[in-house]
């Protein structure tokens, strides 16, 4: 069995598609399932699948371990413990050491946000130096990858824009005032230039349109603040 967790969404995810991708190239059956989607009975049968030909399976099982506390996600679990094909468990969230000792035998993967991450964050503003800035993301790309980066970037300028508009976003207290004293360092108007300026990149990553890389253009989004 193979356990990834951890809030680095991006290097996760990767790592998920490589084992998928090595999985298919040795000759293996790969079945992914979405716990959300799942049933005792539906999940036995997928595990107790046989190819005609001998063929070895990989049943890949996503955000089992976010789903609420109930019986039947008790008994997900136990299915998955006694079975006889190979397991890889994909979760989104950081797992409890209660968690992994459920499956003593796994070989886990941890992905988690470093430190360098939320301090590059947290001096995001044109009031910050730009060489501080600048040298802080640079820390936080080697730790957490220039994607992860962008992505939390993204999402730190949203909630920078739900607080400027009156909003309160969920999250420990110590958070949301860090996030509404950082938003104050910003116009709405600059914000909201901010985030398309992001939607952009994003668009352009995806079709292959970027004639810089992501760091690159974090680097001179830093710049411009």
């Amino acid at each position: 069995m193979i356990i990834l967790h951890g809030e680095n969404l991006v290097k996760s995810r990767n790592k998920l598609v490589k084992i998928i991708e090595e999985a298919k190239q040795a000759g293996k059956e790969v079945e992914r399932l979405s716990a959300k989607q799942l049933d005792p009975a539906g999940l036995e049968t997928a595990l107790q699948k046989t190819s005609l030909f001998g063929t070895e399976q990989l049943v890949v099982i996503e955000e089992l371990h976010s789903l609420p506390r109930s019986k039947k996600k008790n008994q997900l679990i136990e299915i998955v413990q006694d079975a006889n094909v190979e397991v890889l468990l994909w979760e989104k969230r950081d797992l409890t050491k209660t968690m992994l000792k459920q499956f003593p035998k796994a070989e886990v993967e941890h992905f988690k946000i470093t430190n360098s991450l939320f301090n590059w964050l947290d001096s995001f503003s044109p009031r910050t130096d730009t060489k501080k800035q600048l040298q802080l993301l640079q820390d936080a790309q080697q730790t957490n990858g220039e994607q992860m980066c962008f992505v939390m970037l993204a999402r730190q300028v949203r909630l920078m824009i739900q607080i400027s508009d009156g909003g309160r976003p969920a999250g420990p207290p110590f958070v949301i005032s860090k996030l509404q004293k950082q938003a104050q360092d910003f116009t709405m108007e600059q914000l909201l230039k901010i985030h398309e300026k992001l939607f952009q990149l994003d668009i352009a990553s995806k079709t292959s349109q970027n004639l810089m890389t992501l760091g690159q253009e974090l680097d001179l989004l830093i710049i411009n603040l």
